[in-house]
This record gives C-alpha cells, sequence and structure tokens, in this order.
C-alpha cells in the first residue's frame, strides 16, 4: 500500500469514530511563481477553524484550478468528501484532498489536546557532520546555501531542470537513483502530493536519518514513520482568515501560521490520540 492509500485509509477510520466538522471554506489561488513572489497555497478550512495547506506551484498540472472548480460548492460538505479526492491521480484533485486530509489531522489534534513541538532548525534533527552525504528531494534554496558554506557534499532531487547542474561535492538531478549512498535525507513534503514518496524512500532507504519539511507536511505523520522518517517539519495555521488574507495580497503566511516538528520518539501515535478523544467525552 502506498503512502498516500494508507494515510487516506486512517482518515476514514477516524472519520467514522469522530464527529468532523463541515467544511467552511476554500481558497484557491492561481498559481503566478514570478520573480520575488513568495510560495503560495491553497487552503482547505473547517467549520471550527482547523485548516491545511496544498502547495500551488507543481506546474501546469495545476493551471486553472480557479476556474475549474466554484470554492463555494464545497461549503458545508463533509470534509472526507474533500480529503479522498487524493486518492486519484490528477494533480489538482489531489491538491485539494491533500489540503483537506491536512485540516482533519488539524481538527483531530486540538480534539486529542497534542500540540507539536515548535520548530526550531529544519537541519538540527538530522545532526548533520562534516562527514555526511546530505539528500535533499526538493530545492530549498536557503538550506541549499547553508550546506554549501559548509563543504558538505550535497545532491538534490528536483523535477525543474533550470536547477540542473554538477559541480564538485554538488549535484542537482532528476534521478532518485543518485540518493543511493546519501547518509541523511531531508524530503519535501510535496513528494505526498505528486505521489512520488513511495519511490523516494525506495531509494533513500540506506540513509541513517530522513525528514520530512514542508508548510504542507500536516498530515498524521504514522505511514511516514512506519517507513523510516524520523521527523516531520510543518506549518499549523492559526488563523485560517489572516493566512487566506496574506495569500491573497501575494504575501507568506508570516505571523498566521507557526512552523512545527514532530519527531518519531515523541508521537504518542494516532491511535492514542483517538483513545485521548474518546476518553475526554
Amino acid at each position: 500500500m502506498t503512502v498516500r492509500a494508507e494515510l487516506l485509509g486512517l482518515v476514514e477510520a477516524v472519520a467514522e469514530q469522530v464527529e468532523l466538522p463541515p467544511i467552511n471554506w476554500v481558497y484557491i489561488p492561481e498559481p503566478d511563481p514570478g520573480p520575488g513572489r513568495h510560495t503560495e497555497f491553497g487552503i482547505v478550512t473547517l467549520r471550527d477553524g482547523s485548516a491545511g495547506l496544498y502547495y500551488a506551484w507543481l506546474g501546469d498540472s495545476q493551471k486553472g484550478m480557479g476556474s475549474r472548480y466554484e470554492p463555494g460548492e464545497f461549503s458545508g460538505r463533509h470534509p472526507l468528501e474533500l480529503a479522498r479526492y487524493c486518492a486519484g491521480t490528477d494533480e489538482a484533485d489531489c491538491s485539494l484532498g491533500m489540503a483537506a486530509v491536512n485540516a482533519i489531522t488539524r481538527y483531530v489534534f486540538r480534539q486529542a489536546d497534542f500540540t507539536p513541538a515548535d520548530a526550531q532548525d529544519s537541519m538540527g534533527i538530522l545532526d548533520i557532520a562534516a562527514s555526511d552525504h546530505v539528500g535533499m528531494v526538493g530545492y530549498f534554496p536557503s538550506l541549499v546555501k547553508r550546506l554549501r558554506n559548509n563543504g558538505i557534499r550535497l545532491t538534490v532531487i528536483e523535477k525543474k531542470s533550470q536547477f540542473h547542474k554538477a559541480q564538485e561535492n554538488f549535484l542537482v538531478s532528476a534521478d532518485m537513483q543518485t540518493l543511493d549512498g546519501c547518509t541523511k535525507v531531508m524530503i519535501t513534503a510535496s513528494t505526498l502530493l505528486n505521489n512520488s514518496i513511495d519511490e523516494v524512500l525506495e531509494y533513500s532507504h540506506g540513509a541513517q536519518k530522513k525528514v520530512m519539511i514542508g508548510p504542507t507536511a500536516g498530515f498524521f505523520p504514522d505511514p511516514l514513520f512506519a517507513r523510516g522518517i524520523s521527523a516531520i517539519g510543518g506549518s499549523e495555521i492559526r488563523s485560517a482568515q489572516q493566512a487566506r488574507q496574506r495569500l491573497s495580497a501575494k504575501q507568506g503566511l508570516g505571523e498566521s501560521a507557526r512552523k512545527f516538528l514532530i519527531s518519531a520518539q515523541d508521537y504518542p501515535g494516532l491511535e492514542q490520540i483517538m483513545q485521548e478523544i474518546k476518553g475526554s467525552e
């Protein structure tokens, strides 16, 4: 079973045990990744204020989402209906589906009073040494700069051809096989959206540590922890309305969101979280 299929199965199981609030509103931007622009995100918000993000810069597969879907049509619907969109192969549908999964996850965590720790250094959890060969799935410019400045050998997997290059101790390629031999690996959360996560995990199976990072890593981490991921760092929306206003104004999430980190060793597991909810009823 794929990671995404297992994750959807968990969400469906949760929906059988917890009364989830209906969808309140959905924000669907028309991606415009021009020079100097902040990364764009779409938002699915539930009636209690729980919200989830999707990454809106996948490419042509997401173009026209603003006209393809009528955001108002989702209002009042059960969030599981939208979450099931991620079962298909259409990346536009999957975008909305993953955002709904993230919103449901946020709601469940709130009901169980489970608050992930504030994120510190994204790379700190990897405990990178000078002898490491770091793999990075997705091009994170600031992290690339830090690693290169520290003389760390780095291999980046990136689909966008304009980033491809090969230099001493630095390779940017679309070839997943180049992850073989990496000792520490950082993975973008958008690998769930484009459904490449299973392939990434296959080629990085020999790494000592693997972490997933990115604002859209707001889903139940159980399937990834079961497959050897050490930690997940994402963004929790504090104010959905403020996030929408900022994104509509072509700004970053800013203070509307909080960065968090969940480590496998500190995570109680979804089963325990659900028991906490049942015990409080």
